[in-house]
């Protein structure tokens, strides 16, 4: 069996909680997890999790502002972890990790690979500094994997040799999802939004089609009825309330916080319809790929309202598993809603159509298995 040594910055945040799929689903590899420190553990048990901060209190900040400083990590423990190990493959998740692991990586001479994920190869690497640090990584790398076609395009473009580039589909863990059964046609509409904390997410966005949204339906359907949930906490929160207090609907909108993966995957079980209205933001961060709610959304039965972003075209099929529309356009995102959340049989179809396509597209025990191949080809090597 393959020993694998996996790079991770926290171990490990809620919104990451695909990485824990890869780990335990893949029954080919051992993973041994070397992190900065730990985050909700208890969510995500695993043996062989070694930080270099055993305390995320008041104790670990001089080391952690260094980490944050230098983007480096220090020699030990990593290193003392892997003359214990002795991996057979080093696995980076996001590529700044593979960069804080670079003395490491030339140190022992182990193949590398990197799996980058959006932020850290779209603004990250506008920073000159970065962009020579990547380049440092693509040359030690042996592969490189990405979750989509749009992203691996964006990789190349920025120095990655296109051999070692890998597209695969981002898995998840399908035995946990419900497709959703039909609701009846005087049920109130549930939409369901998240992404408080970043400018990639849409937030603004969301809560303005939405105003629009319900604006329309109160003219053309007042006996119809939508409400917005929203998941997770940051920054927009505040615009958001402000946004649909102002226009009237707050009562409309239920904010749920920040919530682990169980209690969002019983959320997930009310939901009708999904929104992922991503944009490029003003620092140069993207998706990259597609959010996961995406696909999990899908799987669920759940049509999604979403934006020509990245690699959502890629996962969302427009008028078959849901409606994109441009960036930015509240208008278009607006009608989209309205589509859906009038009419129950187009919900039910597309729903059907992108719960077959996740759950054979995205099935994390055959994505895992593409990746244990890029494992024992780069070891091959």
């Amino acid at each position: 069996m393959m020993k694998i040594c996996h790079f991770i910055t926290y171990y490990l945040p809620v919104t990451q909680n695909w990485i824990y799929s890869q780990l335990v689903f893949n029954y080919e590899c051992q993973p041994v997890v070397l992190c900065q420190r730990l985050i909700t553990p208890e969510q995500f048990p695993l043996d062989n999790v070694y930080p270099i901060c055993e305390s995320s209190g008041p104790v670990s900040i001089p080391k952690r502002l260094a980490h944050k400083i230098f983007e480096r990590y220090p020699n030990e423990p990593h290193s003392t972890v892997i003359n214990k190990i002795k991996p057979d493959i080093l696995h980076g998740h996001f590529l700044l990790e593979s960069w804080r692991n670079y003395h490491i990586i030339k140190k022992y001479k182990i193949p590398l690979v990197t799996t980058c994920y959006g932020q850290d190869i779209t603004s990250l690497l506008l920073k000159p500094f970065w962009m020579s640090r990547a380049r440092k990584v693509f040359e030690a790398g042996s592969a490189f994997i990405v979750e989509g076609q749009y992203m691996g395009d964006t990789l190349i473009a920025k120095g990655c040799p296109r051999e070692k580039v890998n597209i695969i589909k981002l898995g998840i863990d399908t035995t946990k999802i419900c497709v959703n059964p039909p609701k009846d046609n005087n049920d109130t509409v549930r939409i369901l939004f998240t992404g408080l904390g970043r400018e990639k997410k849409g937030a603004v966005y969301a809560a303005g089609a939405f105003i629009k949204a319900s604006m329309q339906m109160q003219s053309s359907s007042p006996n119809a009825n939508i409400e917005l949930h929203l998941l997770g906490d940051g920054i927009y929160r505040k615009p958001v309330e402000k946004m649909l207090r102002g226009a009237g609907v707050m009562q409309k909108a239920v904010f749920h916080g920040m919530k682990p993966v169980s209690q969002y995957l019983e959320l997930l079980k009310t939901i009708d319809i999904v929104l992922a209205p991503s944009v490029h933001a003003a620092d140069g961060d993207t998706e990259g790929g597609a959010p996961v709610v995406v696909i999990e959304a899908q799987c669920a039965g759940i049509p999604v309202a979403g934006s020509n972003h990245c690699d959502i075209p890629n996962i969302v099929s427009h008028g078959r598993t849901g409606l994109l529309s441009d960036e930015r356009d509240t208008d278009a995102l607006a009608k989209n809603i309205v589509t859906l959340a009038a009419n129950r049989q187009l919900r039910i179809d597309m729903g059907t159509n992108g719960a077959t396509y996740a759950r054979e597209e995205h099935n994390i025990a055959k994505q895992v298995k593409k990746i244990t191949n890029v494992y024992m080809k780069v070891a091959s090597r």
